[in-house]
């Protein structure tokens, strides 16, 4: 380790550190969708002050070998969630250890400033078959605690059966931005893990974010009030769109509101000359939320876990 230089993470990086996390993801058998833009609506959003909460970890002859970010908790949450990944071909060297000791460190340095008498989680995510990061976790103290899949449907023109009840779909547009919001705090409410979040860091990572893309978002009316929502992002593949929010506020659930979403998505995808679409979702998600995608013609391409271990 002592030959490898530290300096935290600047704008000018997000590219390297995209390409680094598809890297690691792809050799743990996964999605390797990450994005620049995705990378700058964390880094715009929840990482608080990148001096002191990112840290990339170069070789002499300036290669990247590895990048995490350690975002705190919202106010009153309780996660932080663990960014992070070394390069694939520099496994076994003990950088990921040091990382991993450093990104603990800072989580608890986190809780300490904003929320002392608070009890948090450090919680990071691998794919399945990365045994070495599996490791990893599990020397820190880490445990698997909830399982995920990685979705992949072909984008092709269906027909949209009408929606129930006199409801109606729109693209989304910025004057519904507050609103949205709103709706997607109540209707992830009961998932899993969830934590809520205030309108200016929400929408950074998801309407405000340079990846979004609003031409294939679309919102479920009723009246004027929101019944449902999709929310699409541009995808490392240029050709695949990435589906990041799907939520049915709980009044409108069990009506085929969210498969009618993403079969009218996915047509639109696809006449605008992309191949597929990708999502992810909570293997065991209370909405029965696997089973919605299935029919709408998504099949899991990888799997994913997420590991949990106190902040102390």
């Amino acid at each position: 380790m002592a030959e490898l230089s530290t300096r935290p993470l600047t704008p000018g990086d997000l590219g390297a550190v995209a390409e680094l996390f598809n890297l690691a993801a792809k050799a743990g058998g996964g999605y390797d969708g990450v994005t620049a833009e995705e990378l700058e609506s964390l880094f715009g959003s929840i990482i608080a002050d990148p001096a002191t909460d990112t840290r990339l970890l170069y070789e002499p002859g300036g290669m990247l070998v590895a990048a995490a970010m350690v975002p705190a908790a919202p106010p009153g949450g309780f996660r932080v969630d663990l960014f992070g990944a070394v390069h694939p071909d520099r496994h076994g060297r003990g950088i990921g250890r040091e990382l991993m000791a450093w990104s603990l460190r800072h989580a608890a340095a986190l809780r300490a400033a904003h929320a002392p008498g608070a009890e948090w989680v450090a919680e990071a995510s691998i794919f399945i078959d990365d045994l070495p990061t599996a490791r990893l976790f599990r020397r820190f103290g880490f445990t698997p605690v909830r399982y995920w899949f990685e979705m992949l449907a072909p984008a092709v023109r269906r027909d949209v059966e009408p929606y129930p009840d006199g409801l109606r779909t729109v693209a989304y547009g910025p004057e519904w931005e507050t609103a949205l919001h709103e709706a997607h705090m109540e209707a992830f409410d009961d998932h899993w893990g969830y934590q809520k979040r205030d309108l200016e860091s929400w929408a950074g990572f998801t309407t405000r974010s340079a990846g979004f893309r609003p031409d294939l978002s679309r919102l479920v009316l009723d009246g004027e009030t929101i019944a449902a929502y999709l929310l699409s992002y541009v995808d490392a593949d240029p050709e695949r769109v990435y589906i990041g929010q799907v939520g049915t506020r709980r009044p409108w659930r069990r009506r085929g509101i969210a498969g009618r979403l993403l079969v009218e998505v996915l047509s639109a995808a696809a006449a605008a000359g992309l191949r597929s679409a990708a999502l992810s979702v909570d293997a065991d998600s209370p909405t029965g939320a696997v089973g919605v995608y299935e029919r709408a013609g998504f099949a899991v391409e990888s799997r994913s876990v997420a590991y949990q271990r106190p902040v102390d």
